[in-house]
């Protein structure tokens, strides 16, 4: 079990210390400078790689949205992401290393994070098919989502800042380097990404979950305690599906049988990106039985709060 500065391992944490340390991961968070410089070269990146978006170098239309670009062009390619080649920029070794991280973390989204896009945590169960993903339940006379989505909450609880994972789901929805002329766009700086931070300032938090006032026979349960029950079950089910649809179909095997052995998933309608990456996180689902765990893709944005 991880361990703190002070020695102690998570579970013996007082309730006082553990109080402290969800209220920091409750915090609102505040996107960087470095962060926004990021996300830029990721969307020139991901429009270069994903759809074939070509950036000569000098523009015919001196007013065109790729002239407007040539200030971030020449930085990326003084950082090494881009290179100058005959007529055109061309995506460096360090550029599409970049692209690889990014496509690994958006496949770990979509493997690993959408379970906890709907969780019903008065059931203790994850959105199914058939399930309507706004479906309102009634307390005290008020109307509640059933499923709430701890994504946010479950990154920052690992350590992970939520940033990126933001960013890319704007990405695949189209809302993010998706409009006409949006290379204009790239010089509102922190405005341009300001629903990064919106998104993740109204998420869930692990203080909202412990506001619940869920008690067991040992009392009141910490939002932590139920973030870390959330992780496990919802990595179980992810290998269940995933080892479904690797399992071999047997051509002798009655029709109810595999039709019971088949664990449907639920993606999202946006169009997937990506596509064209391979990822085979199957050897990393026997450490997310850790609620700590991170995968090293993520690594690079790691900080565990608990250290």
């Amino acid at each position: 079990m991880s361990e703190n500065g002070g020695g102690k391992t998570f579970d013996q944490l007082s309730w006082d210390e553990l109080m402290e340390f969800e209220a920091k991961l409750s915090q609102p968070l505040s996107l960087s400078e470095a962060e926004i410089k990021r996300f830029n070269y990721r969307t020139i990146l991901y429009k270069m790689d994903q759809q074939n978006y070509v950036i000569p170098l000098i523009a015919e239309d001196p007013n065109s949205g790729q002239a407007f670009l040539s200030s971030i062009l020449n930085e990326m390619a003084a950082d090494e992401y881009l290179i100058i080649g005959k007529e055109r920029y061309e995506i460096s070794k360090k550029g599409r290393a970049e692209l690889e991280t990014m496509a690994e973390q958006y496949h770990s989204l979509v493997e690993h994070y959408d379970i906890f896009a709907h969780v019903d945590i008065d059931n203790s169960c994850f959105l199914e098919p058939g399930d309507n993903p706004k479906e309102q339940i009634m307390i005290d006379g008020q109307s509640y989502d059933r499923f709430i989505d701890l994504r946010v909450a479950i990154m920052r609880f690992k350590g992970i800042a939520p940033f990126d994972m933001v960013f890319l789901n704007l990405l695949r929805e189209g809302r993010i380097g998706a409009k006409e002329n949006w290379e204009f766009d790239l010089a509102l700086g922190k405005v341009l990404y300001a629903e990064v931070e919106e998104i993740i300032n109204s998420a869930y938090t692990v203080k909202d979950l412990t506001d619940l006032g869920k008690t067991n026979e040992n009392g009141e349960i910490p939002g932590s305690d139920i973030l870390k029950d959330v992780i496990v079950a919802g990595n179980q089910i992810n290998q269940e599906r995933k080892l479904a649809q690797e399992a071999p179909r047997r051509n002798d095997a009655p029709e109810v049988a595999q039709n019971q052995n088949t664990i449907q998933v639920t993606h999202y309608s946006e169009p997937e990106i990506f596509v064209d990456y391979v990822y085979e996180p199957v050897s990393y689902y026997s450490f997310y039985y850790d609620p700590f765990y991170v995968e090293p893709c993520w690594g690079y944005y790691h900080e565990p709060w608990y250290w």
